[in-house]
């Protein structure tokens, strides 16, 4: 099933239409069919993964806009429904700040919950926060089991 093909030239595709309203509620987000991300990653090819976390991977990719792209695929081990990474993006899309990764947008199809982000090459995050010499400070921090 198709649902809101109008938003920004995207198509996106859902197993459960009760998230209609859900989905035409997200503004500033372009919603992404999950062939387009498969498409823009080689299939989410090994060699295109930069990083994995707790909550997924991340691909670069290429959009068909010829955007590059860093695609966070979140686990099929995540307990996090539809309507809970919906909320997320929808926080996220809203925030807009000059030390942040923009958000691109999202795809909610069937059991693929990915959202898209700006892609940044390795150190230009740093880069651009800090300039050209930059240095990494790291803290950490004790906690207290009796607390």
């Amino acid at each position: 099933m198709t649902c809101l093909s109008f938003l920004c030239g995207q198509n996106s595709a859902t197993g459960d239409p009760e998230l209609g309203d859900e989905l035409s509620g997200l503004q500033n987000v372009i919603l992404y069919s999950y062939k387009e991300l498969a498409i823009a990653t080689n299939d989410f090819s090994l060699a295109n993964k930069i990083g994995e976390g707790g909550f997924g991977s991340v691909y670069k990719g290429k959009l068909k806009n010829g955007q590059m792209a860093a695609i966070k695929v979140l686990s099929a081990e995540s307990r996090q429904g539809v309507r809970e990474f919906l909320t997320e993006i929808q926080v996220i899309s809203d925030i807009e700040h000059e030390n942040l990764v923009k958000l691109y947008g999202c795809c909610v199809e069937r059991n693929q919950r990915n959202s898209i982000y700006n892609y940044l090459e390795n150190n230009s995050l740093a880069k651009t926060l800090l300039g050209g010499g930059y240095w990494v400070c790291s803290i950490h921090f004790k906690t207290n089991p009796l607390i």
